[in-house]
């Protein structure tokens, strides 16, 4: 009876302080800080809900990868991809009590590829077969565009406590990253040499073209106070 008694006790007084927390809650909290995980690699980011239906928002995100046999055009590469972004928007809340948001800003696009040549087929140039091992070393380097127009949505699928600070949220928007700079360069320069290598940079850069629009996918676990 006393155990009872006690369990009894103790779930009323947890239910007192749920309706406490409740009751006190804000329709939204301030500021956010969190990390988050996804398409653009993984990093950290902060909110500042101002008013009502408007909010400013910032971040870092950072990852690198490396392949030892990546093919573009004639080439394969040993090749290093470096995403590094940082996103600046405008956070739109359609509802007060809400933490669905629309995002409008821009991303500083600091990714890039580079790598040099691990092996290619012959190039026919002017009717001449120029081959791997007159080439010298081949160094491409790749970068998108530093600014890039930015559209997202997001919000919090969930929260932890009822109090609605920690939670676990995520974005799904694109960046328009335009056309990315591509540079080739031969260790080695004849007439030859040369031709080939700016018909190669071209390839390589027609490669790149196709892609200029950056998808964004992010899960977030945010705390807010």
């Amino acid at each position: 009876m006393a155990c009872l008694g006690a369990s009894f006790t103790a779930t009323a007084a947890d239910t007192t302080n749920n309706v406490t927390e409740l009751a006190s809650r804000p329709d939204y909290r301030e500021w956010t800080v969190g990390v988050e995980a996804g398409s653009t690699g993984a990093g950290v980011f902060g909110s500042w809900r101002f008013y009502d239906y408007l909010g400013v928002r910032a971040g870092f995100d950072y990852f690198q990868w490396t392949e030892n046999n990546l093919s573009i055009a004639d080439f394969r590469y040993s090749a290093t991809a470096r995403l590094m972004s940082e996103p600046l928007t405008l956070d739109i809340y359609p509802w007060k009590a809400h933490s669905f948001h629309i995002s409008a800003g821009i991303l500083f696009n600091e990714n890039q590829l580079t790598g040099t040549s691990s092996g290619f087929g012959p190039i026919t140039i002017g009717g001449y077969p120029i081959h791997f091992e007159d080439m010298g070393v081949l160094n491409l380097k790749a970068q998108q565009q530093l600014v890039n127009p930015y559209l997202s949505i997001g919000g919090n699928f969930f929260y932890f406590d009822h109090a609605h600070h920690w939670a676990l949220g995520g974005e799904l928007g694109v960046a328009y990253t335009g056309d990315t700079t591509v540079s080739l360069t031969s260790s080695r320069h004849t007439a030859a040499i040369d031709a080939a290598v700016n018909y190669e940079q071209q390839k390589a850069q027609d490669w790149v073209n196709q892609f200029k629009w950056f998808p964004v996918l992010k899960l977030m676990v945010t705390y807010s106070f």
